[in-house]
C-alpha cells in the first residue's frame, strides 16, 4: 500500500504515461517492436487497476487508459504497415500523436469527470483535480511543440542521418519533457498540501446559524456575498465605557473607521464560546481577568460581505488593567462621547446597527450599577 505522504502524488499525469516512456526505452534498446508494445500495454491495465484501487476511482487513472489506448492502436497500426514502413522512430511518433489527441479530448471532458468522479470528494482532491487537468494541458503542449520538431528535422536532413540524434531527438526529448513535467507537478502539488494545510476553513451557515458546507476562507473572500459565515465580536467594556480603535485599511469591512479591535472568522468545528476567548485572548493576554457573556445575534450584509455575526461582551472591572500597547491602540470612551461622535460618522457599520442594542442592554445598566 503506498503511504498517505505519497498519496497526492498519484494525481501527475504523467505516472500514466508511464507506459508510453516504457516503450520508447525498450524501443531504443532495440527490442522487436511488437514486444516493446506488448509490454507497455500490459504495464498500462497493471497502472490503472492498482490507481483504481488505491484511490477508488478512474479520476486520477485517465492517463493509464490515454497511454493504453494509444498503444494498442499504435500496435494495430504496426500490423497493417509494419512492411512498408521503413524509418525505425515512426511508431513513436504515431504513439505521441494519438496521446496528444486523447489529452485534448480528456481536457474537453474536464466538467463530466468532476462531476461523476469528484462531486463527493474532498475539497484537496478536487483540488489536486485541477492541478492534473493544468498539467495535462502542459503535456499536450509541450509534446506537440516536439511532433512540430520532428517534422521539421524529418523535412530538413535528407541524409546522413546521425544516430546520435535521431535517438536524442526521437527518444530521449520526450523521455525528459515528461520527466521534468513530473517534476513540476510534484512540487506543484507539495506547495498546494502545504497550502491547504495552513488553510482556514470556514463554515456555511444559514441565518440560523446552521452549518450546511465548509469552504477555505481564501476562496470565500474572493466570491464576497455567494456564502454567510459566522462571525465572532467581542466589545471589552469596562463599567459604562466601551474600548474601540481603527480597523486595518486594508480590511473589507469600514476600514480605517472604530471599531471593537477583537472580531474573528469562527472556523469549521471550532466552538463560538472558544473562539470569543480566543479573540480577547490574542489582544490583552490571559493574565486578565474577563467575564464573558453573549448577547445578539444578526445577519449583517453590505456589497462587501456577509456575516452571521455573533455580539459577546467582555467586562473588565478596571479599564487600567487594559495595556495601550502592542495591538492596542485605542481607548475606552463614554457613551457621550459616542453619541456626540456618531455625526461624523466615524465608526464601523456594525458598530452602528450594535450601539443602542449595547448603550440599553450593557453600557446603562453598567451606569445604574454604579450609581447603586
Amino acid at each position: 500500500m503506498i503511504s498517505k505522504g505519497l498519496k497526492k502524488y498519484i494525481s501527475n499525469p504523467v505516472i500514466g504515461l508511464l507506459p508510453f516512456i516504457l516503450y520508447i526505452v525498450l524501443h531504443a534498446l532495440q527490442m522487436y517492436e511488437e514486444y516493446a508494445i506488448a509490454i507497455a500495454v500490459l504495464v498500462a491495465i497493471g497502472g490503472e487497476i492498482l490507481v483504481r484501487l488505491f484511490y477508488r476511482t478512474r479520476g486520477f487513472s485517465m492517463s493509464f487508459y490515454i497511454s493504453g489506448i494509444a498503444l494498442l492502436i499504435t500496435f494495430l497500426a504496426w500490423i497493417l504497415t509494419n512492411e512498408y514502413v521503413a524509418k525505425i522512430h515512426t511508431y513513436i511518433v504515431v504513439c505521441e500523436i494519438i496521446i496528444i489527441t486523447l489529452f485534448m479530448v480528456l481536457r474537453a471532458s474536464k466538467t463530466y469527470v468532476s462531476t461523476v468522479f469528484f462531486r463527493k470528494k474532498s475539497s484537496f482532491q478536487k483540488a489536486l483535480l485541477g492541478e492534473y487537468y493544468a498539467s495535462v494541458a502542459l503535456i499536450q503542449y509541450l509534446l506537440t511543440i516536439h511532433i512540430f520538431c520532428i517534422i521539421l528535422y524529418r523535412q530538413l536532413v535528407f541524409n546522413n542521418h546521425v544516430k546520435v540524434w535521431e535517438m536524442l531527438i526521437f527518444c530521449v526529448a520526450p523521455i525528459v519533457i515528461l520527466l521534468a513535467i513530473s517534476i513540476y507537478q510534484a512540487v506543484k502539488v507539495s506547495k498546494l498540501a502545504s497550502k491547504l494545510k495552513r488553510e482556514e476553513w470556514l463554515p456555511i451557515v444559514t441565518e440560523k446559524g446552521e452549518v450546511t458546507g465548509k469552504i477555505a476562507k481564501c476562496v470565500s473572500m474572493n466570491m464576497k456575498n455567494r456564502f454567510l459565515h459566522p462571525i465572532v465580536r467581542v466589545a471589552l467594556v469596562s463599567k459604562s465605557k466601551v474600548y474601540l480603535q481603527e480597523r486595518a485599511v486594508d480590511d473589507i469591512l469600514s476600514p480605517g473607521k472604530l471599531d471593537y479591535p477583537f472580531e474573528k472568522y469562527m472556523l469549521f468545528n471550532h466552538e463560538i464560546n472558544l473562539a470569543a476567548r480566543n479573540s480577547i485572548k490574542q489582544m490583552i493576554g490571559d493574565n486578565i481577568n474577563v467575564s464573558l457573556r453573549f448577547i445578539l445575534k444578526y445577519v449583517f450584509e453590505n456589497d462587501n460581505t456577509k456575516r452571521l455575526i455573533f455580539l459577546f461582551v467582555a467586562e473588565v472591572d478596571n479599564e487600567d488593567m487594559v495595556k495601550r500597547e502592542g495591538k492596542m491602540g485605542g481607548k475606552f470612551w463614554t457613551v457621550k462621547q459616542m453619541e456626540e461622535a456618531f455625526a461624523d460618522e466615524i465608526f464601523s457599520e456594525c458598530f452602528e446597527l450594535e450601539f443602542e442594542y449595547l448603550k440599553n442592554m450593557v453600557l446603562m445598566k453598567s451606569d445604574i450599577t454604579l450609581n447603586n
